[in-house]
């Protein structure tokens, strides 16, 4: 069975990158894995930064990826696809990955901000999840004082979606506060969703952390009965929805 893992979070630059490399890392075990960011923006030239630390952390390097979707300026995809005249829909997403998974055993995708950033003004980042859909969502969000409202907030909005994340991953933030390393029981007990809390180290290293090993297990788990994340064909993108605020 081939695999997908879809890793999103609360919002952007709080660690989701080096969460995938480490899930890569960690899940790696003999398996052809490969790690796409599909949407990036920041990117002046080549691959961009983010899905460039993704390919090298997986281990399937026989055919090259491009990224559907890479913009130079450092906003929000839906902002940086309008300044070049472009506009985001999930038609080459979905087309990248079943092209992708196949080849491997494992595909993982990091999204581009949070669950519910705007690709396009009546595109969202959950609109892309619930296309695939994914064997695993991973949710990531910074381990300090308020990340309590934003995983409640962000999962009433998703399960609103029928769409609930396999795990909670809570990244250490640049400057620890008084909720840090506090927060993760006190989800998992809110959520009813296991959740992580990782220490700050090397992506090397922390793949076979014992904070890391148990969410390592836990995606190694089949979740449902069907033959996995676009087996059979392509689906069509679905009906755009107007842009939730």
């Amino acid at each position: 069975m081939h695999s997908l893992i879809v890793v999103s979070g609360t919002g952007t630059s709080i660690g989701k990158t080096h969460v995938a490399a480490t899930l890569l890392r960690g899940l790696a075990g003999g398996r052809r894995t490969l790690g796409l960011k599909p949407v990036e923006t920041g990117v002046t030239s080549g691959l961009g930064a983010d899905a460039t630390v993704l390919r090298e952390a997986s281990t399937f390097h026989v055919t090259p990826c491009p990224q559907p979707y890479a913009f130079p300026d450092p906003v929000s995809p839906h902002l940086a696809a309008r300044r070049v005249h472009r506009i985001i829909s999930l038609g080459p997403i979905l087309e990248t990955v079943a092209k992708a998974l196949p080849n491997v055993d494992l595909l993982l995708l990091e999204l581009a901000g949070g669950l519910f950033s705007p690709l396009a003004p009546n595109l969202l980042n959950i609109d892309l999840v619930r296309a695939l859909p994914p064997s695993h969502l991973v949710l990531v969000a910074p381990d300090r004082l308020g990340v309590l409202h934003d995983v409640l907030a962000t999962l009433a909005a998703a399960r609103s979606l029928a769409v609930t994340p396999s795990a909670l991953v809570l990244s250490p933030p640049l400057v620890p506060d008084s909720s840090t390393t506090l927060n993760a029981p006190e989800l998992a007990l809110l959520t009813q969703v296991p959740c992580f809390a990782i220490p700050r180290m090397a992506s090397e290293a922390l793949c076979s952390h014992l904070s890391f090993t148990p969410l390592l297990a836990l995606l190694l788990e089949p979740t449902r009965d069907d033959p996995g994340p676009l087996a059979n064909a392509l689906p069509p993108p679905p009906t755009q929805t107007p842009c939730r605020a």
